[in-house]
């Protein structure tokens, strides 16, 4: 405004002495000075509506940055406060987790310990077992072979009766047995051992003195044919008779031979332990017998 009096004062001294051309020259300057001015005005109340708009929304702006800045601050206060609750939870879990650890380290520690020791135990147990197994095996071997060897002396000293079919000497699973036919040591229905039958036991019990580990257990044996005649008033039936021939055995052995009478078993079996059936003389020959065989004391 100041501009547009400025110019109007510096125009009127010219008014007089200027021609009307002129005038109107100057006029419409003036005019568009004027408007210029006016124009110069609007653009200056915008701006300044402008910059007091601008100036609202900053202080808006900042009013909200204070508000949004004490909100973070309280934000981070909070967090802060959070966070050192969380560190002491996190500093007594930390402490109980140590605690586990050493309690499971000693568990693990005495764990280890006693599995060493049980290991240790389960070794020995082990050892010892190989160790009986082993001693067991030798024993084994070791009588397998004096049943060989009483085998061979018992062969050897009974060669002829082998040889006549009178006399057989098995060993199966480490049980020796030495089986003779009822004619060799007593006569038809008898239970006194016949001279000859004598021979032969004295070469038995030469082998049999040296056995300390085993029972001897003399078995009579019978075919099925009952007990007649006057034989009958003496031998009521088979089971008799065959124990009677057993029981000669066992005395004869105990008189005359070096065995342990302690060691010596006689039993009877009659009829009811056949090795063939009774349907010939022949099979009822070899049923009717004496078997001497070797077993575990009892």
């Amino acid at each position: 405004m100041n501009r547009y009096w400025l110019i109007l004062a510096a125009l009127i001294p010219l008014s007089g002495c200027v021609s009307a051309e002129r005038f109107g020259e100057q006029r419409s300057k003036l005019v568009s000075a004027r408007q210029e001015l006016e124009t110069a005005k609007v653009s200056f109340y915008a701006s300044d509506k402008m910059a007091k708009n601008y100036a609202d929304v900053l202080k808006t702006r900042n009013a909200a940055c204070a508000e949004n800045l004490s909100s973070v601050q309280k934000s981070n206060t909070d967090l802060h406060e959070a966070l050192e609750t969380r560190k002491d939870e996190f500093s007594l879990k930390v402490s109980g987790l140590i605690k586990e650890k050493d309690g499971l380290s000693q568990k693990l520690s005495a764990s280890a310990e006693e599995n060493i020791s049980i290991r240790r135990i389960k070794d020995e147990e082990l050892a010892k077992a190989l160790a009986e197994k082993m001693a067991l095996a030798e024993a084994a071997e070791r009588e397998a072979a004096r049943v060989k060897r009483n085998y061979a002396d018992l062969a050897d000293g009974l060669k002829a009766e082998i040889a006549a079919g009178a006399v057989t000497i098995t060993e199966l699973r480490g049980r020796l047995t030495v089986n003779m036919v009822d004619t060799i040591l007593f006569e038809s229905g008898m239970a006194e051992v016949r001279s000859g039958g004598k021979k032969v036991l004295d070469q038995i019990g030469r082998v049999l003195a040296g056995i300390t580990d085993k029972d001897i257990r003399i078995e009579g044996h019978t075919d099925n044919v009952p007990i007649g005649g006057e034989l009958k008033n003496k031998y009521p039936s088979n089971w008799e008779l065959s124990a009677a021939r057993a029981t000669a055995v066992a005395r004869y052995l105990q008189n005359n031979t070096n065995i342990d009478p302690a060691s010596l078993i006689a039993a009877g079996f009659g009829e009811y332990r056949p090795v063939l059936p009774n349907d010939t003389p022949e099979h009822k020959a070899l049923n009717r017998r004496i078997e001497i065989a070797l077993v575990a004391k009892e």
